[in-house]
């Protein structure tokens, strides 16, 4: 590989917009597939993610969104980027629903099959619900919150739980995938949700974010 070769591809590793919109393609609201290329709203979630993750090398957000904005867009496009460039890194993401599981999935789906070949992990499993890219021992995987213990034994490094506010076991789930994330350097956790009244598990979390009680 030569030197511009490899300032090319260490670009895209460490630059997430312009690997996105390099080597990712998504489903436009017309139906067209065009690159990723991250609206307002999606930068700005970017920009505080990324400083939090220099100030204490880690990520853990917690999104209020509005509808259509492209936040879970942009959080599979980053958990696609981390699992397909780093070793060891397993992705998951808990939906409130199946319907919603299978959609996230299939932006992870069609991330996959448009990442331009060089830049493209090689996979030994794919199938409706996971990712695995055997080389570098990484792995994506969906699932929804209806099952109690759905990923509960699993080690992942990057979580994204969706609709959070509309989990039917928030507590639960609470208590077993989310707090067995590492404390560790390089991990991620993002929270994202539409409002859905207050009292509830998402909400309680909001709160104790804004008022500066959680990390």
């Amino acid at each position: 590989m030569s030197p511009d070769e490899r300032a090319i591809r260490q670009r895209l590793k460490d630059d997430f917009p312009h690997y996105a919109n390099k080597c990712l393609k998504i489903r436009t609201k017309a139906g067209k597939i065009e690159p990723f290329a991250l609206n307002q709203a999606q930068l700005y979630i970017h920009k505080m993610v990324e400083e939090q993750r220099a100030a204490t090398g880690k990520v853990r957000a917690i999104v209020l969104k509005g509808r259509q904005q492209g936040c879970s867009t942009y959080i599979e496009g980053r958990f696609y980027w981390r699992v397909s460039h780093t070793r060891g890194v397993r992705a998951f993401i808990l939906t409130h629903e199946e319907e919603a599981t299978n959609n996230l999935f299939e932006l992870a789906n069609r991330y996959h099959e448009n990442c331009p070949q060089p830049v493209k992990p090689s996979t030994s499993a794919s199938n409706a619900k996971e990712l695995y890219f055997d080389k570098l021992d990484s792995g994506y995987k969906v699932g929804t919150a209806g099952n109690k213990a759905v990923g509960r034994s699993s080690t992942v490094q990057l979580f994204h739980g969706s609709e959070a506010a509309f989990w039917p076991n928030a507590q639960q789930h609470a208590a077993g995938i989310i707090q067995a994330i590492p404390e560790a350097p390089g991990t991620g956790a993002f929270l994202g949700s539409t409002a859905c009244g207050v009292g509830n598990y998402f909400h309680q979390q909001w709160q104790a974010a804004e008022s500066g009680l959680s990390e």
